[in-house]
């Protein structure tokens, strides 16, 4: 156990950013969290430093007294970022108001849709003295869409992004808050005016030009799913993966492999110094990483500078520059040093999901990789090279499971087998992806890379789409509370680095095995649920779930949107799903324990299931209405309405 000391606890002298980062962090999420805390903020620290004070004077527990102190300054310092970055998007000032508002916007980000084109633009407003630049979520309908760099007038309602409340969702409002977007408005062609078109940066129109021209060579070689996974996996540009790409490369546990991260910058890095050592008679080590390093960020600019990417390459480059400089220090120490600069300069990168799961993935190899890879020691080089990715892979797979299981309520049952064939495969595309960059013009060589990189893309989706066609590929219906993810986690540590003879290891196994247990039980009950579901869409959209089958009806003349919030119902509670369009007409189906109608009424519809009623209102003139069985569609103010959320009703059983 060379990276944690017997009580399990990181020696700060080794390792003082993991306790920076932590403590730094916990100021973060207390004031997201708790955010009238900081009318007391200043209280609460005083007071820790007074304790920490008197158990040093005391010469008692001075290495609490430390702790305390420290955890009070990084604490202290958290918060403070947090609200600054708050108050620097401009959302604590914006009022929100019914009705069209005029304002004028520059367009950072465009994507083209249908029957929407989404983007992301920047307010220009002031307020008092102060100029806001807030970044904004917009949809566009309609054939004249703006382009990029445009400054706008546009007259629009402006409205907060919430979520829905529907079973299963995904928490849509952190994830637009961690990048400094709380608001959002919808505007057809006649709602704007373009004023001007204002040049961007030297830097970043590099930028745009290296993408395209990235873009514009793998489409020479490659066409349709293909290309869709390539430039995924190559450049992190998703805009061509289909659901039936997303949904096999999910089943399986593999989704990393199309989102540019750590895995990809790893490769590289591996990929580029193995390169460096054929010519190290040219080359001393020092400016062989030195290169390598401006390599890594150099693609990091062809991707586009993505969150992601930008993690991984600092990350990498942290690692690397410390290995040149033959520096002492811990990989953790320095995985949490980049971690800790990251939430320092955004502080709401803390809740995004890409940056939990990338740190903890990369925690999980530093940490769990060597035990595991122990295990099998092949001597063939190829079978040891699988081996050592695939050990790779259920090392970080260990580390996220307790966090995918939380956001995401399923559990790929085949990602090690999965992983095994990908490691390969994706080391192929990427490698061939980045010489076909810079090899296209060299007609022999070009053409030669391109059909490897076609042919080991298309194999790789073809066992992606193989192993998802195994039965139980994905298992759905797991609900954690988010206690339970470090709890997991933790317990995870002691059972790879713990000494199996002791006490405590056999202590914490059965903990462990506890709580699966817990959690396969909760999973039961949400597979066998019997309920009746009201969904908060803007038209009425029923769920009637009995056991191990479940039947959606619905208004809406979208399926997919609706099938969206099914399949999201479906992942919290199981079943086998079936979509059934209402067309505004009177519904009657029977199944095997009872009777469903969704009837039409001069208030909106009646549900009748067996001997239980319930009417949904669609005017405001009923609001007055508050008895149990009242339900009131979104649009409608009331306690009993669905813009607060999905409603779920047990059905009594006969």
């Amino acid at each position: 156990m060379s990276n944690v000391s017997p009580d399990f606890r990181p020696a700060f002298s080794r390792y003082p950013f993991v306790y920076i980062c932590l403590y730094f962090s916990t100021g973060i999420l207390c004031a997201e969290k708790i955010p009238e805390l900081k009318d007391y903020f200043f209280l609460v620290l005083a007071n820790l430093i007074i304790v920490s004070v008197m158990l040093q004077s005391a010469n008692y527990l001075p290495v609490a007294a430390k702790q305390i102190m420290l955890f009070s300054i990084c604490g202290f310092f958290g918060f403070l970022a947090h609200y600054e970055q708050q108050q620097n998007t401009g959302w604590e000032d914006w009022q929100f108001h019914k009705g069209k508002t005029i304002f004028q916007m520059k367009v950072m980000e465009i994507q083209a849709g249908k029957p929407w084109t989404k983007g992301i633009g920047e307010i220009h407003w002031e307020k008092g003295r102060k100029t806001f630049y807030t970044p904004i979520r917009f949809y566009v309908k309609g054939t004249k869409t703006p382009k990029l760099d445009e400054v706008l007038t546009v007259k629009s309602e402006v409205i907060p992004i919430e979520n829905k409340g529907n079973p299963g969702e995904f928490d849509l409002k952190t994830y637009w808050k961690t990048k400094g977007i709380c608001g959002m408005f919808f505007m057809e062609s006649q709602d704007f005016q373009v004023l001007k078109t204002v040049p961007c940066s030297y830097l970043t129109k590099s930028i745009r030009e290296a993408q395209q021209l990235c873009l514009d060579i793998l489409a020479k070689h490659l066409t349709g799913q293909e290309l869709g996974i390539a430039q995924a996996l190559i450049l992190g540009d998703k805009s061509l993966l289909d659901n039936e790409i997303r949904n096999a490369f999910t089943a399986t546990g593999s989704m990393h492999v199309l989102a540019v991260s750590g895995l990809h910058i790893g490769l590289i890095l591996q990929l580029l110094l193995a390169l460096i050592k054929l010519g190290a008679r040219w080359i001393n080590r020092s400016t062989a990483l030195l290169f390598v390093i401006l390599l890594l960020w150099f693609y990091a600019l062809m991707t586009g500078f993505s969150p992601s990417v930008i993690r991984a390459v600092f990350m990498f480059s942290v690692l690397t520059w410390t290995q040149w400089k033959g520096w002492q220090t811990s990989s953790i120490n320095s995985l949490f040093f980049t971690a800790f600069i990251i939430v320092l300069w955004k502080p709401m990168y803390f809740f995004d999901i890409g940056f939990q799961l990338s740190y903890l993935a990369m925690l999980g190899i530093f940490l769990f990789y060597p035990k595991i890879a122990d295990i099998w020691k092949p001597e063939n080089k190829i079978l040891y090279y699988l081996w050592e990715g695939t050990a790779i892979g259920f090392a970080a797979q260990v580390a996220t499971t307790p966090l995918t299981l939380y956001y995401f309520h399923q559990f790929p049952n085949y990602f090690a087998i999965a992983n095994l064939g990908l490691m390969g495969l994706s080391s192929i595309v990427l490698g061939a992806g980045i010489f076909i960059l810079v090899t296209h013009k060299i007609p022999l060589i070009g053409k030669l890379n391109g059909l490897i990189l076609l042919y080991s893309v298309y194999w790789m989706f073809r066992l992606i789409q193989w192993i998802e066609a195994w039965p139980g590929a994905l298992v759905y219906g797991f609900e954690l509370e988010l206690i339970l993810a470090p709890i997991l986690l933790f317990n995870a540590s002691i059972l790879f680095l713990g000494e199996v003879q002791k006490n405590y290891w056999k202590v914490n196994a059965f903990h462990f095995l506890f709580i699966l247990a817990w959690i396969s039980h909760q999973r039961f009950l949400n597979a066998s649920k019997t309920h009746l579901c009201l969904l908060n869409e803007n038209k009425l959209t029923v769920i009637l779930k009995m056991g191990e089958r479940s039947w959606c009806f619905y208004d809406d003349e979208n399926p997919d949107k609706i099938e969206f919030s099914a399949i999201n119902h479906q992942k919290l509670y199981p079943s086998k799903l079936e979509m059934i369009s209402m067309r505004k007409k009177h519904v009657q189906f029977s199944f095997n324990k009872g009777k469903l109608e969704i009837l039409k009424t001069a208030f909106g519809r009646e549900i009748k299931l067996n001997n239980q009623i319930w009417r949904v209102y669609y005017k405001q003139e009923f609001s007055t209405r508050n008895d149990a069985s009242s339900v009131f569609m979104p649009w409608i103010s009331h306690p009993h309405s669905l813009k607060n959320g999905a409603k779920i009703y047990e059905i009594a059983q006969n």
